[in-house]
This record gives structure tokens, sequence and C-alpha cells, in this order.
């Protein structure tokens, strides 16, 4: 194996951070794009360059990558708490949509002659097996991810770290699911239940970010004009226990058990941890086996532990 030089955009956030880590620790040398990518911390692998891939001119992107073997794109939107899931930024002057940004990061990679580009994007463009639909078009899909987060408290601990009062609100709905287990719900836990899972049904707050990662596939399927990977998270995609192992399917989500009363996908919704996902990621860097591929990888979850959502070069 030749060690490479990597670029990531977003190294010090959920996704870059365990991914820088992983790939410093195998020898590669990392270059971290972001607009504060020293918060990362030191390391003599890793090097940050400033850079503000929304709003930096697509000739700054440009300069930025080029010479590199393999650039990884674990971009999100930027904006803090519950807020990080809009679609667009909430200030109207600098109003940037997720998929514009999608394609400016393309122009650059190709003008930059960039080797590799991996693309890390969500889980709503994967397929429903046996339908022509992704998940987040599939009638239920919101309700089946919110029942099946609210089951893990690990899961529930990492939206609360990151996402602040969605955090909140899926604990009260977890905490009010599990008194209806123990058959000690009261009236105002039954409610809150009902509260939550009408909201959900009518509009959940992730709907837009997650079509917008769906959408910005469509940049990439059936285009040969620069080599790249799509990587869609599987749904229950949080910290968790670096076991080592995974399984990859190529554009549909994989379900496990057998459809319910309640749909589907009800209680079938499968994730991994990020340690293990970045394991994936490094492995496709290395090895380059799934080029021009849409895949998904899922690990064990069983661990339901809290697991840091950041991590530092101080962990390598």
């Amino acid at each position: 194996m030749s060690l490479k030089t990597i670029g990531i955009i977003g190294p010090a956030g959920f996704g870059g951070s365990y991914l820088a880590v992983e790939l410093i620790r195998r020898g590669h040398s990392v270059i971290g794009f972001s607009r504060r990518p020293e918060s990362f911390g030191t390391h003599p692998n890793y090097t940050p360059k400033p850079l503000d891939v929304e709003n930096d001119s697509i000739h700054e992107l440009i300069k930025a990558f080029s010479g590199l073997e393999v650039l990884v794109s674990q971009y999100g939107p930027h904006t803090q708490g519950a807020d990080a899931l809009q679609y667009i930024s909430l200030t109207p002057s600098i109003a940037v949509p997720y998929v514009e940004t999608v394609r400016r990061l393309i122009i650059a990679v190709k003008e930059a002659k960039v080797k590799y580009f991996v693309f890390v994007g969500g889980a709503g463009s994967l397929h429903v097996p046996g339908s022509l639909d992704c998940l987040t078009d599939y009638p239920g899909f919101f309700l089946a991810y919110r029942r099946q987060l609210a089951d893990s408290d690990a899961h529930v601990h990492y939206m609360e770290e990151r996402l602040g009062p969605m955090g909140e609100a899926l604990r009260s709905y977890r905490n009010a699911r599990l008194a209806v287990k123990a058959g000690k719900a009261t009236a105002a836990e039954l409610q809150t239940i009902q509260t939550y899972e009408d909201a959900v049904r009518s509009n959940d707050r992730a709907t837009s970010f997650i079509k917008a990662g769906r959408a910005s596939l469509l940049f990439f399927e059936g285009n040969t004009s620069f080599p790249w990977t799509f990587v869609s998270p599987s749904p229950l995609y949080r910290p968790g226990k670096r076991t080592g192992k995974y399984e990859i399917t190529i554009d549909y989500v994989p379900l496990k058990g057998t459809p319910s009363e309640e749909g589907i996908l009800d209680g079938r919704l499968t994730g991994i941890s990020v340690s293990d996902l970045s394991i994936a990621i490094a492995d496709e860097i290395e090895n380059q086996n799934l080029k021009y591929k849409h895949w998904t990888a899922i690990g064990d979850l069983s661990d339901d532990n809290a697991y840091p959502s950041y991590i530092t070069a101080a962990d390598i």
C-alpha cells in the first residue's frame, strides 16, 4: 500500500474528525480544509488549510485541491444546533444551497485533477429494496427513523450533543416510549408521543437537508468525467464502538428482520458507528474498489454506550 496525501473537507466535524484520525493512524498525510481546520489539533501528518467551500471562489477551491491524490468531502451546513439541518443558510444575504456547493466542489475537483473524489452524502439517497423510492421518499421512513433513534440511548445522547433542542425533544420522546413499554405512561407522556409523531408525519425537520443530500447524487450517477465514489452512511449512523467490521451494499439500504404491521421499515433500519464507517472509507481510499459506485456500510451497534461526537489529533 502506498501512503497518500488526502484532503478532507470538514476535518474537525463528526465524520471528518474520525476519518482524519483513522487515516493518520495508517500513516497517510491529511490536509484539512474548513473555516477553522486548526481546531482538529496538531500532528506531523496533518496540515490545516483554511477554506470556505460555500463562499470562496471556484478558483480558490481549484488552487486548494490541486495536487491531491484523494479528496474526501464531509461537507455539511455549518450552522450550529438544530439549524444545521436547514437546506439553505438562515441569513438570506449569504444563502447558499447545499446542492449548489456540491456543484462547485465537483467543478473544482475536475479542474484540479484530483485523482479520487470520495463524497459522503446521506442515507436519504439509498433505495428501499423492492421499490423505486429512495428512503427519504418512502412512506413512513421518517417515523420509523425517529422511533429507532429513540430506542438507542447512545443515539439520543449524540443528537442532544449535536442538535440541541431537537435532541432534547427526542429525549422526551424516548422517555415517554419507555414509560409505555413499562406500562407506566401518564397522560402527559402519551401526549408527548402523539405530538412528536404528528410533527414527524407532517414535516420532519430534517426533510429538506436529507432531500438535498439525495439530490446531490444526481451529479455523480452515470458521470465518468472524474473519478468518484459516493458514500451514503446507513440511517442509524452515530458515534459508537470501533469493531473493525462492516458490510458493504450498493445503492440499497440493508434492512434487518421482517416487515411488521407498522410498515416495511419499522424496526428494520440499520446503521454503523462513525469509527467503523471511517474504516470502510479509509479502506476504499486505499483500495478503490468502489469507483463510480453509490454505496453504504452497516456494522454492529449492539453497544449502546455514548461515545464522543468529535475527536481530535490528540486521539491518534
